[in-house]
């Protein structure tokens, strides 16, 4: 898409505001002084006001959910030098939340070839830029008409923090539905896929890297026990996995997959849950700090 300056001028605050996707305001914000990283399940579980609000001053700002989708943000070499983009280098109090869950550190194909490395996440150099006109060219392809009318429009909607608020029906018929597709979706994850020695290697570094600019704690978010029950068969080793990472990297790891927040779809968590398990995170985080 080519955006003129007329075209800025027609988007107004849509564009100026980070709000033209689920994504584009994350790559206009300032560096971040900490982070939330890892796939839709964080983009949409972990608030971090809620977070600011719980822990005061404990750390440096601002902080960032800087968390995208299975697609766009598992663990990787790209995801890594993403990261490292966004995170203000003199940052030496922050707190880093890293999202772990099998999906994130598994591999479609053969070691070594990471397709997010075409997306926007391996392809952006600036990643905060406002406007960000490299995003906007390379990786928003709608009409400057579609932008106006799908924000106004729009079930889901990027907090300035990254957190992504999303707005779709809650009533236990819905969610049944949902819960059911996405099953089937991750179904097929666990015949084609298979848990990554490189993506492994990236999230150990991503950790180290962070380390270096405050305290790190790597968390597994709650999910439905359908999926849960499903990643227990997939990677039937991988609580244990994650423990003996977290020991050897030094940093806590806090488990809550198994606890019973309200989903959308056995994935993600509904809105009031986000809000709940971030506050219960925070108190949780009061009692390592």
């Amino acid at each position: 898409m080519v955006v003129s300056g007329v075209g800025l001028l027609l988007l107004g605050p849509v564009v100026l505001g980070g709000r033209v996707d689920a994504f584009y305001g994350r790559f206009t914000s300032p560096p971040a002084g900490g982070l939330i990283v890892g796939t839709s399940r964080a983009a949409q579980g972990i608030q971090p006001a809620v977070l600011a609000a719980g822990l005061g001053s404990r750390f440096e700002g601002p902080l960032l959910n800087y968390a995208f989708t299975l697609t766009h943000s598992p663990y990787g070499p790209a995801y890594l030098r993403s990261i490292t983009l966004k995170l203000r280098p003199d940052a030496k109090n922050g707190l880093f939340i890293v999202a772990v869950d099998p999906w994130s550190l598994s591999l479609t194909g053969p070691e070594g070839a990471f397709p997010e490395d075409n997306s926007f996440i391996g392809q952006l150099d600036e990643v905060s830029q406002n406007p960000n006109l490299a995003y906007l060219a390379r990786f928003q392809t709608k009409p400057l008409y579609r932008l106006l009318l799908d924000y106004a429009t729009a079930t889901e909607r990027l907090h300035p923090d990254g957190w992504l608020e999303v707005n779709i029906g809650t009533d236990s018929a819905q969610v049944r539905a949902r819960t059911a597709r996405k099953l089937l979706d991750y179904r097929r994850l666990a015949a084609a896929q298979h848990l990554s020695a490189g993506r492994l290697q990236a999230l150990r570094q991503t950790i180290q890297l962070l380390k270096q600019h405050g305290r790190v704690y790597v968390v597994r978010l709650p999910v439905g026990p359908g999926l849960l029950q499903l990643e227990q068969t997939y990677q039937p080793g991988f609580d244990q996995l994650m423990r003996r990472l977290a020991a050897t990297s030094a940093v806590p790891y806090l488990d809550y997959s198994a606890q019973p927040y309200a989903t959308t779809d056995g994935n993600h968590l509904q809105k009031a849950a986000s809000k709940a398990f971030s506050q219960q995170l925070a108190e949780d985080l009061k009692k390592l700090w």
